[in-house]
């Protein structure tokens, strides 16, 4: 009976330990379970939370990641700008129209073109490829026609009035499409044969071919 009486004991104690932790840890699940509600006027913590203008801060938003992309689109719009200058300049053609332009006809058209009789000699005296003019340097300057002759004498002294050097009184101005394909490419002090012209600039000569 002793026996008997010490395992009952012992069967309740062990159940009562049981049925207690039971109870602590369902209430403690109930406890942890609940959710707490502030009331609107008690003041709360802002601890940990971010403000607002620092979550919008960044290298895509904000005004500081505008600054920063403003900066980058200026540097390349530069970039750009500068290569398009170089590009151009590497593009344009070199030396002067080709002879059958109808830049020559303008000229001759706005120059009004008078043509005196007659055929000369005389020589390269000058030829600017880049720019397709030059100088014929007459054997026999006192040959030319008196129209020609007064032409020169006007139009040097217009040169000299503005400042300009005179090389030689002499020389006659000619043009690329005055002088006969086959003699390119000219060569300073070249013979040829010419015909002279007076305009409203001067003189000069044309139809040159070789002598």
């Amino acid at each position: 009976q002793v026996f008997f009486a010490t395992q009952k004991r012992l069967s309740g104690t062990v159940l009562a330990t049981a049925m207690g932790a039971s109870r602590l840890v369902k209430g403690k699940g109930k406890t942890s379970g609940k959710t707490s509600v502030i009331p609107p006027w008690v003041k709360q913590s802002t601890t940990g939370a971010i403000p607002a203008w620092k979550a919008s801060s960044g290298k895509g938003a904000g005004s500081n990641g505008r600054s920063v992309a403003g900066k980058g689109a200026s540097t390349k719009g530069f970039g750009k700008t500068k290569g398009k200058g170089k590009g151009k300049g590497k593009g344009k053609k070199k030396g002067p129209a080709a002879f059958d332009s109808d830049f020559w006809v303008r000229k001759v058209e706005e120059e009004q073109r008078t043509e005196l009789t007659g055929t000369y000699t005389g020589s390269i005296a000058k030829y600017v490829f880049k720019q397709g003019w030059g100088f014929i340097m007459p054997d026999d300057p006192e040959s030319l026609p008196v129209k020609a002759k007064k032409a020169l004498k006007q139009q040097t002294a217009a040169a000299e009035a503005e400042g300009k050097t005179v090389a030689e009184p002499s020389w006659l101005y000619f043009r690329k499409p005055d002088v006969d394909r086959e003699l390119f490419p000219l060569s300073d002090g070249t013979a040829v044969t010419f015909e002279v012209y007076v305009d409203n600039k001067g003189t000069g000569a044309h139809n040159i071919a070789g002598a």
